[in-house]
């Protein structure tokens, strides 16, 4: 078995944590996964632990600092004889060191920039030039591919969708149940939003275009939540008003739970959500995105988006086919290439 070894600066167990988790989860041999989580020393780690409830070979590397040099070594013991998986800037930075020292491939997932803070943009563009000293690269939309591809025109960059572990929709008694745990009436249409407060997810521009609409009284804000189930159990509609997209794993869940979506035509929502699987928006349009929502504010209108998502999560965007995708085209063929050289003759000319 080869090991794969995942590594993440986990800030806590968001959408890229659970793509991480959901093909780390769906693995198949000859590979074996191992979850890395970079720590601040003191900070919980959200990553290692939910790796733990699902089974999955998991560890916790303080790294203290911006950059932790201190982490190389620890990472150095745990991806020996195998490969380095990269997740974000830092550990990408890691990683190559790691990997430059011991001669250990290193491929990396770009899952989509946020762009926040400007000193993460700086990260996000250093990041796509680190790419150009791996030997692979995922990106999980169209666009992302493109810009990484520019920053690195030389390596191999592959696009992969995220994907998860589709199980059956809530059932009507398992939807009535997560609207009495959360305090919200049974008849009323809910709509929710999954995400960071972030500049990128554009929270304001949904909370503008409610505020006419919904009671504030009936708001919640939940904070947050290792797992996002009961919150879309209890919802008709996700929004997703975001500036910005790679392949939010917040839509593909809650397509897979049932529950239509209504999101900014950025990143790959419009190839997910396209022919009747979501409504899309233009990013910002307050008026657009209230329509839409109001839109759908019946349940028979709500009903055949609900069944096209989920016949579109099931036939594309399962975590075994994300698996195997990372499997052929990228950690195989890797490994073939590392392999061959490796044992390639020596050839001396005269």
């Amino acid at each position: 078995m080869t090991r794969v070894v995942h590594v993440r600066s986990a800030q806590g167990l968001y959408g890229a944590e659970r793509s991480l988790l959901a093909l780390a989860a769906a693995t198949e041999p000859p590979f074996e996964p191992l979850v890395v989580s970079l720590v601040r020393p003191g900070r919980e780690d959200a990553l290692t632990a939910a790796a733990g409830r699902m089974g999955i070979a998991a560890a916790r590397v303080d790294a203290p600092g911006r950059l932790s040099p201190s982490a190389v070594r620890p990472l150095l013991r745990l991806a020996r004889g195998g490969l380095l998986h990269a997740h974000d800037y830092k550990s990408l930075v890691l990683a190559l060191v790691a990997g430059a020292l011991a001669r250990i491939p290193v491929v990396a997932t770009f899952h989509g920039d946020t762009g926040h803070l400007a000193r993460v943009v700086v990260y996000e563009r250093l990041a796509r030039r680190a790419a150009r000293f791996t030997v692979a690269v995922a990106a999980t939309s169209g666009p992302l591919a493109d810009a990484i591809r520019a920053a690195a025109p030389r390596i191999p960059v592959h696009l992969i969708p995220n994907g998860i572990a589709v199980r059956p929709p809530p059932t009507c008694s398992e939807r009535d149940a997560a609207r009495e745990l959360l305090g919200l009436p049974a008849g009323a249409p809910v709509v929710a939003f999954v995400g960071r407060l972030s500049k990128e997810k554009a929270p304001e521009v949904l909370r503008r275009a409610l505020e006419a609409e919904a009671d504030p009284m009936q708001a919640r804000f939940l904070g947050f939540l290792p797992d996002v189930g009961p919150v879309l159990a209890a919802a008709d509609m996700l929004a997703l008003p975001s500036r910005t997209e790679g392949l939010p794993m917040a839509v593909l869940e809650a397509m897979a739970a049932g529950v239509p979506v209504v999101a900014s035509a950025v990143g790959s929502l419009p190839e997910v959500l396209g022919e009747g699987a979501g409504v899309l928006v233009p990013p910002g349009d307050i008026g657009a995105l209230r329509d839409a929502l109001e839109s759908l504010s019946r349940a028979e209108a709500r009903a055949p988006l609900a069944s096209a998502a989920l016949r579109r999560v099931e036939s594309r965007y399962g975590a075994v086919a994300m698996a195997r995708s990372y499997r052929d085209r990228l950690y195989q063929p890797v490994l073939d290439s590392t392999r061959g050289r490796a044992r390639s003759p020596l050839v001396q000319t005269r």
